[in-house]
């Protein structure tokens, strides 16, 4: 009989804290909040094609590239090095400047620098490095037509950039190239609220990029004197995904 009753009294508790749990929920409203958040892609599809300036005949071959991307917890596409390689896991903070609008910006970096040594003292191999630069910067707004309660959709706008860079170093000679990519996205989704503190984020992104980039400044002791290279426009992409986030409100 004590047991029929301690297991009732817990199943009460329980079913008390969840109630609580979703009447929290339900009076969450994001303006005056700061929102903390990190965000990742579950699926993915990269189109791009390379840029003709005008006048310029295009390649009858019609080059074009398509990435296709699936999995848990993978990086951000906008936040990549626009010509391929390292990325990042942005960080993003916003804040509800209105009950229909959240203001925030998503940014993040990843340096490295890497070198092989052995105690060969003839191998010229032995004061070679690189170094490599990723960093993003992209402001957004959410808009948000419902603007109270355990389920908030969302409109989402956002602009930005990804730069990189790779400097190979030759002992005191350096080669030094990089690459821009200012963004232009849209996007829906919805913040399903845990708890007034907490929140998975659910969304749908299209996100267009202009690639810049520039290659062949070299420098150091032993290289003559050459004319500066230029920014130039090398090709065009765009993203479109499924994403997947957690959210802070405080």
């Amino acid at each position: 009989m004590n047991l029929h009753r301690l297991a009732l009294t817990v199943s009460l508790v329980c079913a008390l804290g969840s109630i609580a749990t979703t009447a929290e929920a339900a009076r969450v409203a994001p303006k005056g909040k700061v929102r903390v958040h990190l965000d990742t892609e579950v699926l993915s599809w990269t189109h791009g094609r390379p840029y003709y300036e005008p006048g310029e005949a295009p390649d009858p071959a019609n080059p074009r590239w398509n990435v296709i991307g699936f999995g848990a917890g993978r990086p951000v596409t906008i936040d990549g090095n626009p010509v391929g390689g390292a990325s990042v896991i942005a960080l993003g903070v916003g804040y509800g400047i209105h009950r229909h609008l959240i203001l925030g910006a998503r940014f993040g970096m990843n340096l490295s620098h890497s070198f092989n040594r052995n105690n060969n003292p003839n191998d010229g191999a032995n004061d070679d490095s690189q170094t490599a630069f990723v960093g993003t910067f992209t402001p957004y707004l959410e808009i948000l037509p419902i603007p109270e309660g355990p389920v908030l959709p969302y409109i989402l706008v956002r602009t930005g950039f990804t730069g990189a860079s790779l400097t190979t170093n030759d002992g005191p000679n350096w080669t030094r190239s990089g690459a821009m990519a200012p963004l232009l996205g849209v996007g829906f989704g919805a913040h399903a609220f845990v708890t007034q503190y907490f929140s998975i984020d659910f969304g749908m992104t299209f996100d267009y990029r202009w690639v810049h980039g520039i290659g062949g400044r070299v420098g150091g002791p032993g290289v003559p004197p050459m004319p500066a290279p230029v920014w130039g426009r090398t090709a065009q992409a765009f993203t479109l995904a499924g994403t997947l986030g957690i959210s802070t409100w405080f």
